[in-house]
């Protein structure tokens, strides 16, 4: 027993057939050895890379809208005013005036009566205010008037009343000055009654072939009170209600 002993210890003692143990100076990496000679295993761990580079997911991009439809623009058209129609008795003279408005016949002043004596028609607007008055079969002798100083305000061409001798009148709307009085006056007359400056006042009267004519706006209060101002005047020639009084004069034909 004593000598099977002593061979145990010496086989632990004695080097491993196989085993080749190196000092710690030439220890292989990765392996080490302790105090005891016992070698011991260590992981070598590699530095570490830098991050692989990711392209970020793509985002989700929306499929791109078809543009709406444009809708054509449509222009809206003025709505034309609706117009009635008067003819005089006779067929010769007529003209248009706005719906809602009235006309009314009677016998105008005349010297030696019918048949020279006119038949006028009055104009009325929805509130029955007389504003136009037209005569027709006077007996043309004419009349006569004074020194005034007139400013045209307004003036056209009144193609439809060509007068016997050919002349076509003119519209206008005037205010002449006499005595520094202001008297303002709108009608179809002759082209001479619309020069301006100091001249005499116009005759109105137009001269057809059935007789004389007098076409004009009835002023209430009366012309000379009826603006109080020049420039009054003229903003009113900026309202609906001129609109219709010059197109109803710029209306008035003979046949």
């Amino acid at each position: 027993m004593a000598g099977l002993a002593i061979s145990l210890t010496l086989s632990a003692c004695g080097p491993q057939t196989g085993v080749e143990i190196a000092d710690a100076g030439s220890a292989a990496p990765g392996v080490t050895s302790t105090a005891t000679g016992e070698p011991t295993m260590s992981a070598t761990v590699a530095p570490a890379g830098p991050e692989p580079l990711l392209s970020p997911a793509p985002s989700a991009v929306p499929a791109p809208q078809a543009p709406a439809p444009v809708e054509p623009v449509v222009p809206v058209e003025p709505v034309a005013p609706s117009l009635q129609s008067f003819t005089f008795p006779d067929g010769h003279i007529s003209f248009s005036y706005p719906a809602g408005w009235s006309v009314r016949t009677e016998r105008g002043p005349g010297r030696d009566g019918p048949p020279w004596q006119p038949v006028e028609a009055i104009v009325s607007d929805g509130t029955g205010n007389d504003l136009v008055r037209v005569s027709s079969g006077a007996d043309g002798i004419g009349c006569a008037g004074g020194p005034v100083h007139r400013t045209v305000l307004d003036k056209a061409d009144a193609p439809g009343m060509r007068q016997a001798d050919g002349t076509t009148p003119w519209f206008g709307f005037k205010v002449e000055n006499v005595g520094g009085e202001d008297w303002y006056s709108m009608s179809l007359s002759r082209p001479s009654n619309f020069d301006e400056g100091e001249v005499n006042s116009g005759c109105g009267l137009l001269v057809m072939e059935n007789g004389g004519a007098m076409v004009g706006a009835i002023f209430n209060p009366p012309p000379h009170l009826a603006f109080p101002s020049r420039e009054a005047a003229k903003a009113w020639m900026g309202s609906e209600q001129y609109s219709q009084l010059k197109a109803l004069l710029l209306s008035v034909s003979y046949s």
